[in-house]
């Protein structure tokens, strides 16, 4: 009876999945793509590929197929769009507003912050979070930067030109910015050793790997696999680390008898977790829940991009000796070597702004955006059914010669005479729409102050000169075996 029993639900089970897999198969079968498996659609083309090589696939297909791509992963559907009409049109429909259910496997780490918030509740704490980001607020992170590239610099001259990976030197320098500008805290990740550290790195290479691997789909497949008891240590470790830091600084708040709009942080400079306790600039009380979710999504968000903006800008100038030269120039031109660095300084260098733009559009820290669709509609004679994830290439976007011309050359040029000649959707390296990035400003401003510190003081040198690095992605646009670049002492150069 029970062997029956057994049978028979199996053989529901097997008809609901082909069922399930004929409505998918019809719908997206005739979208351009790879070709589809009828029950497996692309899943096992897909599921062999490590971080490097689906990102090589995405690019292939990107080639072969166009500017709308389907990949059919069993259970899902990504549909990539690559046009900046197309991207325009979907990307500014308040329609298309909640993150793809992919991101809800980094909800148990990050909460449901600003990252991943969607509908009212979103727009309500975007609109209260924007005051954290108000131009005087920003102007006292620059001393952060400045002071934490200072100890990046030392570091790099320290090697005394020998080769040095250039992305892991940089991830831990925006690690110690953001957990400074986030929490008010001092990591030192650049000069001791750290679980933390180690953690957050795991974390965002398993978070990743679970979005893409059918083995990491659902909870009790991802038990089986051995990224599992190294995910569930370090989740705890990073909300061990969070949780602490938020109940100190309230803890602080309550031992003075202060109130937290009355508080006075050191050094007069508000961190992000500071603004989150105080209503006057926020506008609502957030709740300790709240307040861990709004500060990890902020460090999540604000230290792997960064790290690999700084990376493939640095790249770029040791690949091009006559863009870094006139870099170079400029900097000892607009910021006066016994003063710190200000935001007027930042402010003045135009050419560096140049360079950091065409940086984004060759390597765009997060190389796509992707969206959740709620309900069946069509856009531009294209069925979306509800439950598919569309996908916004920003890397396949900034490398088609339709809108930048010889994509591959590096030409800062491009965006010397502003970018009115050009769709605005054409480059979109901070998103776009309601949910554009609203830490931008905040990242420029870390990225010029570090590079001015670096490229002051070091000559910036390919180890061999033609070298390409391989990329991959891990929610970030990453170099596979880090970037290997030497570091030379300007001062010694001259003498």
């Amino acid at each position: 009876m029970i062997v029956y029993a057994s049978l028979i639900a199996l053989c529901v089970l097997v008809i609901r999945f082909a069922a399930f897999r004929y409505k998918m198969y019809r719908s997206v079968s005739q979208l351009p793509g790879p070709p589809v498996n009828f029950l497996f659609g692309n899943a096992l083309e897909l599921v062999r590929c490590d971080t490097q090589a689906f990102f090589e696939k995405l690019m292939d297909y990107f080639q072969r197929y166009g500017t709308i791509v389907r990949i059919d992963m069993i259970n899902k559907v990504w549909i990539i769009f690559s046009s900046p009409t197309d991207i325009e049109r979907l990307i500014s429909s308040n329609e298309f507003n909640r993150k793809a259910l992919d991101y809800d496997m980094t909800q148990e780490w990050l909460g449901n912050g600003i990252l991943l918030d969607y509908g009212n509740s979103w727009f309500a704490n975007r609109r209260a979070l924007t005051g954290a980001f108000h131009f005087k607020i920003l102007d006292g992170y620059v001393p952060v930067f400045e002071e934490q590239a200072d100890v990046l610099v030392r570091k790099l001259l320290d090697a005394g030109g020998a080769t040095v990976d250039i992305f892991a030197m940089a991830k831990l320098y925006t690690l110690d910015v953001i957990l400074e500008t986030s929490m008010g805290v001092r990591c030192r990740a650049q000069q001791e050793d750290s679980d933390y550290v180690r953690a957050v790195s795991d974390l965002t290479h398993i978070t990743f790997w679970r979005m893409y691997n059918v083995m990491g789909f659902s909870d009790w497949t991802f038990r089986m696999t051995k990224h599992y008891n190294t995910y569930q240590k370090s989740l705890r470790i990073s909300r061990d680390f969070t949780t602490s830091v938020i109940r100190q600084r309230r803890a602080d708040l309550l031992a003075t008898g202060a109130s937290a709009a009355d508080s006075k942080p050191e050094k007069g400079r508000l961190s992000l977790l500071d603004i989150l306790l105080r209503s006057d600039i926020t506008g609502r009380q957030f709740g300790d829940e709240e307040v861990y979710s709004q500060v990890n999504n902020f460090m999540f968000a604000g230290h792997d991009t960064t790290s690999s903006a700084i990376t493939f800008i640095l790249y770029a100038c040791a690949k091009h000796p006559e863009v870094q030269q006139r870099l170079y120039e400029e900097i000892v031109a607009e910021t006066p070597v016994d003063e710190p660095i200000t935001q007027q300084h930042i402010n003045n260098l135009k050419y560096l702004e140049q360079v950091i733009k065409e940086s984004l559009r060759m390597y765009p820290p997060v190389p796509y955006y992707s969206r959740h669709v709620e309900r069946d509609t069509m856009q531009n004679g294209i069925r979306l059914e509800k439950g598919a994830t569309i996908v916004f290439g920003a890397y396949m976007l900034h490398h088609n010669p339709e809108y930048f011309p010889e994509p591959e050359q590096f030409r800062p040029e491009r965006f010397e005479d502003g970018e009115t000649k050009r769709n605005p959707f054409a480059y979109i390296p901070f998103s776009a729409g309601s949910r554009n990035c609203i830490g931008q400003k905040f990242a420029l401003n870390e990225l010029k102050t570090a590079l001015v510190k670096i490229l002051r003081q070091c000559k910036v040198v390919l180890p061999e000169p033609d070298f390409v690095p391989k990329m991959k992605m891990e929610l970030v646009l990453k170099p596979v075996n880090g970037m290997p670049l030497r570091f030379l002492e300007r001062k010694t150069i001259l003498e």
